[in-house]
């Protein structure tokens, strides 16, 4: 997505990718979000009256969908989608992997099927979930501690070394995800922050973002306790958690090259 106007009120978000994390198990493939859809690609007024604003640049080559099949695999090799949250960008793909289960906090799925106020009933895209998808629902009620934030385990049909951590205040159910990579902690904080300067003390020359924001969460307050929770592990983990938001196209970059 390329926002209007964000290059001069917001650049951090000036191009804003919607980014997923694809998970080779024994048992399959775990996607972490969907991202965008293929039919959401070639119909954009499937993305509401936001897309106005938020500007999504069509491209089937760049769906999870095409993405796994560029890796050599099937589609019908991903087993299993964990939502952070079920918000147009970050659900849309949902259609083009119906088998999949769907992983996501039930509070998340409640608002979603039912969305409780005019901000959400845009958000929430009814053509997302029309193929009725196979809901695996997690209570936010906390199993333990990771790092100091509470979390819950992953259903046992999911592969060891994944943690959904709950981050509400953007939407009602969201969530961060964690993966155990062997070499430390990837953690998936999805909207929980838009750019990794969020977390650092100084956030001067963040006002756009700040407003943004203020806009785009649920339940501000709450939010912003999540970043600092955020901010807390990443202090006392000792290096062993790198943490990634869904549009912070930097960070992406960064992860990338230093992964090749």
């Amino acid at each position: 997505m390329r926002p209007r106007g964000a290059k001069l009120a917001i650049p951090q978000l000036a191009v804003t990718p919607c980014l997923c994390l694809l998970i080779e198990a024994d048992s399959g493939l775990v996607l972490i979000d969907s991202g965008l859809g293929m039919e959401d690609m070639q119909y954009p007024s499937r993305l509401g009256h936001a897309n106005i604003m938020l500007n999504t640049c069509p491209n089937m080559d760049e769906t999870a969908m095409r993405q796994v099949m560029k890796r050599g695999f099937k589609p019908e090799d991903v087993t299993d989608i964990i939502c952070t949250h079920l918000d147009r960008d970050h659900a849309g793909g949902l259609p083009d992997f119906p088998w999949a289960r769907v992983h996501v906090l039930r509070a998340e799925r409640d608002a979603a099927l039912d969305p409780p106020s005019f901000e959400e009933r845009d958000r929430y895209r009814k053509v997302h979930f029309e193929h009725g998808p196979d809901w695996v629902a997690y209570e936010d009620q906390a199993e333990g501690l990771w790092f100091g934030l509470d979390h819950v385990r992953a259903a046992s049909v999911l592969p060891e070394g994944i943690v959904m951590v709950p981050l509400q205040g953007h939407t009602r159910g969201h969530c961060g995800v964690a993966v155990e990579t062997g070499d430390g902690w990837l953690f998936h904080c999805g909207d929980a922050y838009y750019s990794a300067g969020e977390l650092e003390d100084d956030t001067s020359g963040m006002l756009g973002l700040r407003v943004f924001r203020n806009l785009a969460h649920v339940d501000r307050s709450r939010a912003a306790r999540q970043r600092q929770r955020i901010k807390q592990a990443l202090a006392g983990c000792d290096g062993e958690i790198t943490t990634l938001a869904s549009h912070d196209y930097e960070a992406c970059k960064r992860l990338v090259a230093e992964a090749t």
